[in-house]
């Protein structure tokens, strides 16, 4: 069962980057700044996605970190995540108005947690109703051998709308 479901995420990965890589916008340039937009199939009911830099900035623990825009084709509202670089990798927040999670690199594996105490503002109640907790579990590891940042902002996008319960999809 575990080789199955290893098999799987395997290829929804797989495809999910080949998606990304054949869509891949490349970088534009805007007011002097190098903005980054991304698209490609998130393989969800939210349809295609489009990462692009955000004017809006998140603020993590007093700190304003660089932050992305995730857009889906069937979802009403942006995603946010917000970059943390740490010395070995980078830690994602990624924050809708009434859900939040952190995907993160430790020991060259890239995977989803609950978010730190320190970068929460939805209550974790309301998370704890919106989370589906058997995609949460199945994606604690993404992959073993993160990449680049527009990578991993790929992975979260494909990723993301699995960790919502279906019956909550409806209010992305």
């Amino acid at each position: 069962m575990k080789t199955k479901l290893a098999f799987m995420t395997l290829g929804l990965l797989l495809v999910c980057l080949l998606t990304t890589a054949s869509e891949r916008k490349s970088s534009l340039t805007l007011k002097g700044k190098s903005a980054l937009s991304i698209s490609g199939q998130s393989l969800t009911d939210l349809g295609q996605y489009v990462i692009s830099t955000s004017d809006e900035v998140l603020e993590l623990a007093g700190e304003k970190v660089k932050t992305y825009e995730l857009n889906y084709s069937n979802g009403d509202s942006p995603v946010l995540i917000g970059v943390k670089k740490t010395k070995k990798c980078m830690n994602f927040i990624v924050h809708t108005d009434n859900f939040e999670v952190e995907y993160i690199c430790n020991k060259h594996v890239f995977g989803v947690k609950r978010i730190g105490k320190e970068y929460q503002t939805v209550a974790s109640d309301v998370i704890n109703e919106m989370m589906n907790n058997e995609q949460f579990y199945k994606q604690r590891v993404i992959t073993q051998n993160p990449k680049t940042e527009e990578e991993l902002l790929s992975l979260i996008a494909c990723y993301f709308p699995s960790l919502i319960k279906p019956s909550y999809l409806a209010e992305f």
